[in-house]
């Protein structure tokens, strides 16, 4: 029999869906953040209830297919709702003229629309392509149908996650250094042609007609046995399992199929742990890309941040083979052979992954700088334009030049001492200034750093202590902080950072105190007082910045001291955590999905891949819930808790599965599950 024509209609149309939903889904979280200007716990989190929502939504999808519309319709439908969400998505973000809770509102009302039609369709495709077949006389067409699938679902995905960055990125519109609206865009027209190319092979599918839902069914079958089970409390009738009580209207087959799927099932109550880790690869993982350096100079390109997922699917399709042709085979010389036991040690791996990433983090923030015990820090900033000579009778003398910083670090100190202090100031300054010397008493705290700026208090020099001691707690998503100090005569003066790559993006700081403590996104800005330019200046990650602004002689002195340098290391150093995560990946997901496709009984193993979906959303719950109560300042001990607790998961999942007795597999069955099922990607 011929190779049926019509299943390359499916297989575009999923590529193009592919394409979409990751191409979007890569960009979303910078989306979230530099446009819709959410925090990024907050970004995090819309991120999450998002692919929770993709993920939740396929239970109800295979309901509506089975039970009512059809495959054919379900999926013409919801992918119309799709195409409606990424339209909106992507006006949202044409919507320049909109104000921002307008813009959120689109945006939001986009993604619901989009999550809805993409999990919608997700239990539909595949199963649609496979109705296509003449069984069994076209079961190694069948097999190789779901082979070409699975590529093209990973070419989407992979394609998409390589444009999609340098769309937003390379391309500049509406003023800004980015192009959100080609980015979304660009995935809309793809699920636009997938609704095309679909409609186009109508006159060729194979439509069956919707019959009964085994989801429903199962969930009717449980229902009935706890009812009955309920009822019969105070009778004499004892059964062997709950579920038996249930055979008033169910076979006998019915409940011994809906029993072996709950054997299974309940080994899945550990799995949303691990997707929760593995999902924040296009939350958590992206924003710490956005702070390291992705120039490869030698190809004289720079990465984009959101670029790093592309290499998950590449990996994917490289480790498979390689898992199966030498460490699998290897694992098995030391004990390592059942599925369950991939899994548990998959799941290690990923908790391995996310100890890498608290690494990376901590080395892009760097431990802030700790004073020895028995020792003190004294810092003066200088706010004139010429020199000052400061003396003391415990100091040396220092020349400090002008608007210049100056750090001394005192021992021995315990607890806090104060002592007299002299300055005096070159004679350029006496222009302005009757008196150029000051005598003043200065503290240096044991630990810390007690800092002074040396200003002017009308026509008489001045020695003011900025705050008790200074204490710059880094944030957590490694924002630069930039403390800014300023004379009296300019208090109640603004100060705006534009960024230099888009004229939109402005930061506007007023200066109402002398002196005022801000965090910053990274990036280059130009820096004005009012409309008077200053200087410009890159802000790197986690690095700790001082501006001094002062008036001098009918003009303002502005000088920015780099206290903490920061650290901007290279995109390179995330590769670990990304390889970990992959094989990890391979490791559990992959197996998951065979263990429980051989496992189930032929009836179940669709009701099986919407439950291992459920894990999926589930996993992004758990996600949002910690993003949410914000335990930590430092993102790398939100990331310890998650390995620490993907640890203690799998400790659980071992336990669980000491009892598992496994079934007979059919080999058949398990080639094409390696095929079909791994379609929850």
């Amino acid at each position: 029999m011929a190779y049926p024509k019509s299943v390359w209609f499916i297989i575009c149309t999923e590529f193009c869906e592919r394409f979409s939903y990751y191409g979007l889904r890569t960009v979303l979280v910078l989306y979230l953040t530099s446009i819709l200007q959410y925090d990024e716990d907050e970004s995090t989190i819309i991120y999450h209830l998002i692919v929770f929502l993709a993920y939740f939504s396929p239970i109800f999808g295979a309901i509506i297919s089975d039970s009512y519309l059809g495959k054919f319709k379900t999926i013409l439908y919801l992918s119309v709702v799709y195409a409606i969400g990424n339209l909106v998505v992507t006006g949202a973000s044409l919507a320049v003229s909109f104000s921002l809770s307008n813009q959120r509102f689109l945006a939001l009302l986009g993604l619901v629309l989009i999550a809805i039609g993409t999990g919608g369709i997700k239990p539909c495709v595949s199963s649609f392509g496979g109705d296509q077949f003449d069984l069994p006389a076209q079961e190694v067409y069948l097999q190789k149908f779901f082979s070409i699938f699975y590529f093209s679902i990973n070419a989407g995905s992979l394609i998409s996650t390589s444009i999609t960055p340098e769309l937003r990125k390379d391309v500049q519109c509406f003023g800004r250094n980015t192009c959100f609206p080609l980015a979304f865009g660009v995935p809309a027209l793809l699920m636009i042609i997938a609704i095309f190319v679909f409609v186009c092979g109508k006159f060729m599918y194979r439509i069956k007609k919707p019959d009964s839902n085994v989801i429903v069914t199962s969930f009717a079958c449980i229902y009935n046995a706890l009812k009955n089970r309920l009822l019969l409390t105070t009778s004499n009738t004892t059964k062997d399992h709950w579920l038996q009580y249930a055979d008033d209207k169910f076979s006998t087959k019915e409940i011994s199929d809906v029993r072996a799927a709950l054997d299974v099932m309940y080994l899945f109550i550990p799995f949303p742990f691990f997707w929760a880790l593995f999902d924040q690869q296009g939350s958590r993982w992206t924003l710490q890309a956005t702070l390291m350096n992705g120039r490869i100079d030698f190809l004289n390109w720079t990465m984009k941040p959101d670029q790093m997922q592309v290499l998950n699917p590449l990996l994917v399709l490289l480790f498979i083979p390689i898992f199966e042709t030498v460490v699998y085979p290897a694992l098995a010389k030391i004990g390592i052979r059942k599925p369950l036991q991939k899994i548990a040690l998959g799941g290690f791996i990923a908790a391995l992954a996310f100890v890498l990433s608290a690494f990376v983090q901590n080395k892009i923030i760097c431990e802030e700088i700790q004073i020895p015990k028995g020792e003190g820090q004294l810092r003066v900033f200088n706010g004139f334009d010429c020199n000052v000579t400061v003396k003391s009778t415990i100091l040396s003398v220092h020349n400090l030049n002008s608007m210049e910083t100056l750090d001394i670090r005192y021992t021995p100190v315990f607890n806090e001492i104060a002592f007299p202090i002299d300055f005096i100031l070159d004679p350029s300054c006496l222009s302005n200034l009757p008196i150029n010397n000051l005598t003043s008493n200065v503290y240096i705290t044991e630990g810390k750093t007690t800092s002074y700026f040396l200003t002017r208090n009308k026509d008489k020099l001045d020695l003011r202590r900025i705050g008790t001691v200074d204490s710059f707690s880094k944030p957590k998503n490694g924002n630069s902080i930039l403390r800014l100090i300023t004379s009296d005569d300019l208090i109640n003066s603004v100060i705006t950072l534009k960024d230099k790559e888009s004229s939109n993006a402005t930061i506007e700081i007023n200066l109402n105190s002398l002196s005022t403590v801000i965090a910053i996104p990274i990036r280059k800005y130009s820096i004005f007082l009012q409309k008077e330019f200053l200087l410009d200046f890159n802000f790197l990650p986690a690095s700790v910045n001082t501006l001094i602004l002062q008036r001098n002689s009918g003009h303002t002195n502005s000088k920015l001291e780099v206290l903490e340098e920061g650290s901007f290391i290279s995109l390179a150093w995330q590769l670990p955590q990304i390889i970990a995560m992959t094989t990890a990946e391979v490791m559990f997901s992959i197996t998951s999905l065979e263990f429980a496709f051989t496992q189930a009984p032929s009836s179940m193993k669709s009701l099986l891949a919407a439950v291992n979906l459920l894990t999926v959303a589930f996993g992004n719950l758990i996600v949002v819930f910690v993003s949410e109560v914000r335990f930590f300042e430092n993102q790398a001990y939100e990331y310890l808790l998650f390995a620490g607790l993907m640890v203690i998961d799998m400790i659980i999942f071992i336990l669980m599965s000491f009892k598992y007795k496994y079934k007979n597999i059919n080999d058949t069955d398990l080639t094409l599950s390696y095929n079909e099922e791994n379609k929850h990607n």
